[in-house]
């Protein structure tokens, strides 16, 4: 499903480049729950915006779902990502001015592969699924920080992707709103579903698949890839 080689990502900064992420391989099978661990500054999010087509390798190869990233155009990953991506960011990302149902029918009305009738619906089960439907028509504003998370998670399943990343998904959330978001992700793994989280939590880290650890831009040695 995501298979990285000798993967590069360097900035350039006023001070020269930057190596984000050197040589990274990571090869990640359908259905695998994986945890990105690592230090504030070691490379997972750079790593998740490579497979999710936000940012591109500056040298290496990233193919995510038969798609080589460094090589399709901006057009066609925007596309290629609303249908297979379902991107989880670490602030939300809510449009203030939309009630929560209407941000998580977002991504269905970029993609229009879900007739307009059936929209609503299926924004308002995803709602359910995460524990706010009774918050659907409010806006983010008047939600928690934990609720709004929770939008965000729904609204990063609202095309249904075979792939999930998520940037501290639970940093923002109490104990027990963070062990159903948990289960949510374990429950759409063992569906098929391919996810990777970005994560300090020990918590995560446990109930994943397995764990890869990046120190400074580079996989830990002996960490699984």
């Amino acid at each position: 499903m995501i298979d990285l080689r000798a993967a590069s990502k360097r900035y350039r900064t006023p001070a020269g480049e930057f190596p984000a992420l050197t040589d990274v391989d990571l090869h990640v099978a359908r259905g695998e729950l994986v945890a990105i661990t690592g230090k504030s500054g070691s490379g997972k999010s750079t790593l998740l915006n490579l497979i999710s087509g936000i940012d591109r390798a500056t040298t290496g190869e990233v193919t995510v779902n038969g798609v080589r990233i460094q090589t399709s155009s901006e057009r066609t990953l925007a596309r290629w990502r609303g249908a297979t991506v379902g991107v989880i960011f670490q602030f939300f990302q809510l449009l203030p001015t939309l009630t929560v149902v209407e941000n998580v029918m977002l991504p269905m009305d970029f993609l229009r592969q879900r007739p307009v009738s059936r929209r609503r619906p299926h924004a308002l089960a995803l709602l359910e699924r995460v524990g706010l439907g009774d918050q659907a028509h409010k806006l983010p504003a008047a939600l928690s920080g934990g609720q709004q998370q929770r939008v965000a998670i729904a609204r990063a399943l609202a095309n249904d992707p075979p792939i999930l990343t998520a940037d501290e998904p639970t940093g923002n959330l109490d104990s027990e709103t963070a062990g159903a978001v948990l289960e949510l992700f374990r429950s759409l793994a063992a569906g098929g579903t391919t996810i990777l989280i970005a994560t300090h939590e020990r918590d995560i880290a446990r109930v994943a698949s397995r764990t890869v650890a990046l120190v400074d831009g580079r996989l830990a040695k002996g960490a699984a890839a």
